[in-house]
């Protein structure tokens, strides 16, 4: 790794907390803290136990499906139906919660317990820019599911989890999930949109929607993009957030007694969506716990 001109004996005296150099150390540093974190969990049965707590319903998503906004004009629009398998195709595979010996199992396991997490954000995120967007309740519903799912395609390895995600959301293929119909089509797009290349016309899906859902998926996408950032390391560095709107900017306070110095960088990384969709900037702090 090149270093910048002010570098000697491990530390940037010039730059400090702004250098480049020392956020990337201090990623790369949260990255492999997590993956040992996660091997102790796994080695521990500790993320096996999180299966039930996890697998729960969201408790305002509970007991059925909700309709989804109305839509404006006579003709109603429909997103083009997935293609259906060959009668001769053998079913795919699906993981059992119920083995923890399933590497396939264990990867749906660790993205519902991080999709746990970050629903919580977006959630909180989504209340914080209600005046914004303007968006109702059920839309509301839509991100919590797109949040708790946007990982789920990691079942297949990580290149390309976005789309698989989208595909097992619309089919409702997820394995003690049970994704409200009406929901499915829109929590589908906003969790294929939380990385990569953002919402575009190209896409058919998205393009089949009216200007109206095509803009609330757009601010959604970019809401859960931030919540996810926000578990970057994906070990819970982050305890809570705090999140404010001013006329420029969102500034989102991170609650984490060990720092989160991955999380800070991921969300300026992050932050290119919700500065198109709402016009703001994204200011991240580091709220510390007091020790007891």
């Amino acid at each position: 790794m090149a270093h910048c001109k002010h570098w000697h004996d491990g530390v940037c005296k010039d730059c400090r907390k702004n250098c480049p150099i020392k956020k990337k150390l201090a990623a790369k540093a949260a990255r492999k803290a997590a993956r040992r974190a996660e091997e102790e969990m796994l080695a521990n049965g500790r993320l096996t136990e999180l299966a039930p707590d996890v697998s729960a319903r969201i408790l305002h998503l509970a007991g059925g499906g909700l309709p989804v906004p109305p839509k404006k004009g006579k003709g109603k629009k429909t997103l083009p139906p997935a293609a259906p398998a060959p009668e001769n195709a053998a079913p795919a595979e699906t993981p059992s919660l119920d083995a923890p010996d399933d590497p396939r199992a264990e990867a749906l396991l660790h993205a519902l317990v991080h999709g746990k997490r970050v629903a919580a954000f977006a959630r909180e995120l989504f209340r914080a820019t209600r005046d914004l967007h303007g968006l109702d309740d059920l839309w509301g519903g839509v991100l919590d599911w797109a949040a708790l799912l946007h990982d789920v395609g990691w079942m297949d390895g990580q290149r390309a989890h976005h789309k698989r995600s989208a595909r097992l959301i619309r089919r409702n293929e997820i394995p003690g999930q049970d994704v409200p119909e009406d929901i499915r089509p829109y929590a589908a797009l906003v969790a294929r949109y939380h990385r990569r290349r953002p919402p575009s016309r190209r896409q058919k899906r998205f393009a089949a929607l009216d200007a109206v859902e095509q803009r609330a998926v757009r601010q959604l996408a970019a809401l859960l993009r931030l919540a996810d950032a926000l578990d970057y390391s994906h070990t819970g560095a982050v305890k809570s957030i705090d999140a404010r709107l001013t006329d420029d900017a969102l500034t989102i306070k991170l609650t984490s007694p060990l720092g989160c110095a991955a999380e800070l960088h991921r969300l300026e990384a992050k932050a290119d969506l919700f500065q198109q969709a709402f016009d703001r900037d994204v200011r991240g702090q580091l709220k510390r716990q007091k020790q007891k």
